[in-house]
This record gives structure tokens, sequence and C-alpha cells, in this order.
């Protein structure tokens, strides 16, 4: 849908598709509809046209992307790439998302961001995240358990996600990745810096996602207690109310689970 509208011709079949049920946990149904709405109409409205026009330019081109780059390694990227995609809006738009961004941006929390340095193509990239981890080990900032608190700002300018944040050891606590921990200074210079692509650690991290089906679960819930209820703390109780009930009603797999009297 979104390449026959950047050509400005739509097929037949596709415009006669069905856009699919609008589903909360999947903000891509949401979408498709918007796109399918504005191929129909013949004169579109102001706002509809904003909205397919950071559909086209922000949103679809961040989904290929985080579907194509959905390693841990990557979300700290990921996060400066929505950034700069973003950057054509107006500015009385970009007030409106960017507190969204920024309140969103755990994956530009220092320890994120050494996590994608460690998985950056560029070597001298990865021996900075080496030497930042290992000053943080040495530390007496490194503080346990760990406060996880999103970045008060970001720099919305950078021109590389490495510079999402100011690295001053003064103004932010930096803590090792959570990933990291327990590995040796040599593990860390060999198996990430030096020969990333053949050993089995760096692969082993690499694994884990920056994104999952449990985090479009927890949108789902989140916005249909924000359509219940008033204030943070209802919301907060309405959460934990259907979490609790979830785990006291039974539940079922697949229908092999099923038993019949």
């Amino acid at each position: 849908m979104c390449g026959a509208i950047s050509k400005g011709t739509v097929d037949e079949k596709l415009s006669k598709r069905s856009p699919g049920k609008m589903v909360h946990s999947r903000w891509l149904t949401t979408a498709n509809r918007i796109l399918r709405l504005y191929v129909s109409t013949d004169e579109p409205s102001e706002n509809l046209v904003i909205l397919v026009t950071f559909i086209l330019k922000v949103y679809a081109p961040m989904w290929f992307i985080i579907k194509s780059k959905p390693s841990c390694l990557q979300g700290a990227f990921n996060v400066w790439k929505m950034i700069q995609l973003s950057r054509y809006l107006p500015k009385n738009l970009k007030d409106v998302i960017d507190p969204v961004i920024f309140r969103n941006s755990y994956f530009a929390h220092p320890e994120n961001i050494l996590l994608g340095m460690l998985g950056d193509t560029r070597e001298h990239i990865r021996e900075l995240a080496v030497r930042r981890i290992l000053k943080a080990r040495r530390s007496n900032i490194q503080q346990f358990p760990r406060q996880f608190e999103v970045p008060n700002s970001l720099n919305i300018n950078a021109s590389c996600y490495t510079d999402l944040i100011d690295w001053s050891w003064g103004t932010l606590v930096i803590n090792e990745p959570p990933l990291t921990i327990g590995l040796s200074e040599a593990v860390l210079l060999n198996d990430f810096v030096k020969n990333p692509g053949t050993s089995m650690r760096f692969s082993e991290i690499k694994s884990y996602p920056c994104h999952t089906q449990a985090v479009e679960r927890a949108v789902k819930i989140v916005t249909e207690a924000s359509g219940t209820v008033c204030g943070s703390d209802n919301r907060d109780g309405v959460i934990r109310a259907k979490l609790e009930s979830r785990k006291i009603m039974p539940s079922f797999g697949s229908k092999q689970d099923y038993k019949l009297d």
C-alpha cells in the first residue's frame, strides 16, 4: 500500500482488499486502515494527508528497519533513526511527538547505547564501548540494584546514535549493560572488538530482540485501561487487576489442551 501511494497508482486488486480488523496491540493495522481510507477518498482532508505522509516517511520505514534489525544491539540505532526520520515535521507537530519519543527512549539509555556500540560495524566504536564498560566497572558510581531511568534529555540533532546522550560522567549514572556482566576484559576485547563475527558470545547477545509480541500485548492492555479509567493510579489498578485475573482463570495453549468429558 505504501508503494502504491508513493507511485500514485493503486492496483485494482489492492484497492479491493480488506484492510483487516483494527487491533490495538498492533499499530500496523491502524496505519493500514489510514492508507486504505486515503486511497478511497477523492478529496482527503489536510489532517489525513499529514497522517499518510507520516506513515510513508516515518512509520512504514521504521517498521521495516526494526524487522530487519531486531536485535537488542540495534535498539539504540532504531531510536536515533526514528528521531532523524521525523525531523521533517513542522515545529507544532514535533512538539507533540518528541515528548512521546523521549519518554519511551529506553534504548537511548546508556546501557543500551553501549550494547549498540558493541554491535557496531566500526571497530573503533566497539573498542570505545569496551573502554566505557570497563570504566563503569571501576567507577564508584556503579550502583546495585541498578536504577533504570530513561534519559532526561536527548540530543535530537545527533549525527550518530552514540551521541544521543551526554556521556559526561558527572551528568548521569553509567552502569554496565547486564548482558556483559561477568565477561572478562579479554573476552570483551577478543569476542566483541576483534572477532565479533566468529564469537559465540556475540551471537548469543545478538539473539536477544529489541521488540517482542509481549510488548504489543502490553500496548493493548495499557490502551484498554486508558479508555476505561482516568489517572495513572487508576490505570495501574486496572492493569494489575487484569493481569491477576489472567493468572487465576484457566488458559489453554492449543486444542490438545482441552479435555472432553
